[in-house]
């Protein structure tokens, strides 16, 4: 008979800790004494198992994130295609100081997504199309910003596992705002600044804490920063600076000689980031360097560049309203946690690190003379990190409205991408489609591939097997609920309509026509001069035809014999009597944008 369990001892049939079975199983007196050590045996067993099985669930669900919307699909306008043209010189040339676009130099951000898109390029040369290849930087450097994210959770709660719910539920409200489901699946180098913006802060928080600090912590900070740099430029480098000066002045243990020598090891590993290349772009291009960090950096800030470079703060509230929209949940939430009460522990490295480190950036932003929305991606992870303070602030009640409405919402997106995947696959009349005219073409028969569409079964049915389950995650519900939606939403646009999507927005049918009209009539010493090509269209000519356009002066046009010009239909550029129409062409549902191509009637001079 076993031994009546007694406070403070375990019971037989209660699982013990993996250290306490390898005691009992390494004595044998216990082992011979029977009984109790008994049912012990399948626990030393089965822990395996399980944390393989909860690890197994945990990459199928990281997979169903990150890859629907990354891969099947050619580089779409406007930030893809100059990244995938600076990423194809890199690989054809193995350049990879200068980043060249099409023949152009394209200086206006570091190199760092294009390192690595390009060289996931030449190891999946065999196995995926280079664009695809190419865009799984992004799955990359967005899976990484996920898992600082939970580690950054961790430090933050306290929590023993990284199964704990605010762990989970801390990454779900970055992964599941809007802004990080749709830009950690594109092609652009700000998803590596989300990375290093993640590792930075991982780094940068556990520093600022005795309990967690250790060397490697000032390693992620200098890592962390350093790639930021590289990323996008010195803007959020900056404000991880001001960042610790604040946190200097607000947490006594910020003002420790410890924490000093963090710093000193930090700034010796971003050293290296902030000189080799920035030193190779200086000694190779000092014109191309000045342009970067004059003009794409403070000129960006100041506005003295944005007439040429673009993108033109015109709206004041900009930041805020971004913030509460395509920022939810993780900056809704974070603004209910700091209302709620988080303010009051402004002294502590968990609200006053992140509060510093958003309120500097998205000031920054506000004053900035350039502004888009994509701007606040790398403020998501620090917003989370409040906003997972908010969810136990908050009575039971809105939790529960929460995971109601998503199920509500992502639901019906659902049954919208399905009832939509149904009618674009057959030949129907589309007339109650019209309203998506201005989008997507449709007259177009949406092709059916069995891996998409077995993909999305998949998807759907995993979103219905756990919304039951949901439930049972108590404070977190709504934001599991939320996150669960938006991937399974995500997904079946990414897998059901994303062909439907490419035809749309990629340049692929466009340039094959070109090529086919163009390949009796082109000569080997040929080459093509352009008027108002755009540097989204410029990297696809060259990816899909192999034609490096020559950008001229229309006076300097006839050095070429071939003549492409970008203009629109109600507002046509004319080069010339001498120019002849050969082609014009337009992506599938287009009715702004033109592409058209002309042909010197006489003989070009040599």
């Amino acid at each position: 008979m076993q031994e009546p369990t007694r406070p403070g001892r375990r019971s037989a049939h209660t699982p013990a800790a993996t250290t306490h079975v390898r005691d009992f199983t390494a004595n044998p007196a216990l082992l011979a004494s029977g009984g109790v050590i008994a049912p012990a045996a399948p626990s030393v067993r089965a822990w395996p198992w399980q944390a393989l099985r909860k690890w197994l669930l945990v990459a199928l669900i990281a997979c169903a994130y990150l890859l629907p919307g990354t891969l099947g699909h050619d580089p779409w306008k406007q930030d893809e295609t100059y990244t995938f043209g600076i990423v194809q010189h890199m690989v054809e040339t193995g350049d990879a100081i200068v980043p060249v676009s099409a023949g152009q130099p394209f200086v206006e951000k570091p190199p760092l997504y294009a390192w690595t898109a390009s060289a996931l390029v030449w190891l999946l040369a065999d196995v995926l199309p280079a664009h695809d290849a190419a865009r799984l930087a992004s799955a990359l450097f967005a899976g990484l910003a996920l898992a600082f994210t939970a580690r950054l959770a961790r430090a933050t709660t306290g929590a023993s596992s990284w199964t704990d719910a605010r762990v989970l539920g801390t990454v779900a409200l970055c992964a599941g705002s809007l802004i990080v489901v749709k830009h950690a699946h594109e092609m652009i180098t700000d998803v590596a600044l989300l990375a290093g913006t993640a590792i930075g802060f991982c780094g940068l928080f556990e520093c600022a804490l005795p309990a967690t600090r250790s060397r490697g912590s000032a390693w992620l900070l200098g890592i962390g920063m350093g790639m930021a740099l590289l990323a996008k430029g010195v803007f959020i480098p900056l404000v991880f600076c001001i960042t610790i000066a604040s946190a200097c002045v607000l947490l006594p243990a910020c003002r420790s000689r410890a924490f000093a020598k963090q710093l000193g090891t930090a700034a010796l590993v971003f050293l290296p980031f902030a000189t080799i290349w920035p030193t190779l772009l200086y000694l190779r291009a000092p014109d191309l360097f000045h342009v970067w960090f004059w003009d794409n950096n403070i000129g960006r800030f100041l506005g003295f560049s944005v007439p040429v470079l673009g993108a033109e703060n015109d709206d004041p509230f900009y930041v805020w309203h971004s913030l509460l929209t395509i920022g939810f949940p993780a900056g809704p939430l974070a603004l209910v946690a700091l209302v709620g009460g988080a303010w009051r522990d402004w002294r502590t490295p968990r609200v006053a690190l992140p509060l510093a480190f958003a309120a500097v950036g998205l000031l920054a932003l506000q004053v900035s003379a350039t502004a888009r929305p994509l701007y606040l991606l790398p403020f998501i992870v620090p917003l989370a990190m409040l906003g997972q303070q908010a969810i136990a602030r908050l009575p039971t009640r809105p939790h529960a409205v929460w995971d109601y409405f998503s199920r509500a919402l992502f639901g019906s997106i659902v049954l919208l991408a399905w009832l939509l995947w149904a009618v674009m696959t057959e030949s129907a009349s589309r007339a109650g489609l019209l309203w998506l005219d201005r989008w997507l073409p449709v007259d177009w028969i949406l092709p059916i591939h069995p891996t998409l569409v077995a993909a999305a079964l998949a998807l759907t049915g995993g979103w219905i097997w756990l919304l039951p389950r949901l439930k049972q995650a108590g404070a977190w519900r709504g934001a599991l609920s939320w996150a669960a939606g938006a991937l399974v939403g995500w997904g079946l646009i990414g897998t059901l309509l994303l062909p439907w999507l490419d035809e749309a927005k990629s340049y692929r049918s466009v340039f094959d026509s070109l090529s086919a009209k163009l390949a009796p009539a082109w000569r080997t010493d040929d080459c093509m001069a352009s008027l108002h090509l755009g540097e989204s269209e410029a990297p696809m000519l060259r990816y899909f035809t192999g034609i490096l356009h020559q950008p001229v002066a229309q006076s300097t046009a006839h050095n070429c014999r071939w003549l492409i010009v970008q203009d629109s239909h109600s507002h046509a550029r004319t080069p010339g009597d001498e120019w002849t129409l050969f082609w014009s062409g337009a992506r599938h549902g287009d009715r702004n944008e033109r592409l058209r191509v002309f042909r010197l009637e006489t003989t070009p001079p040599r």
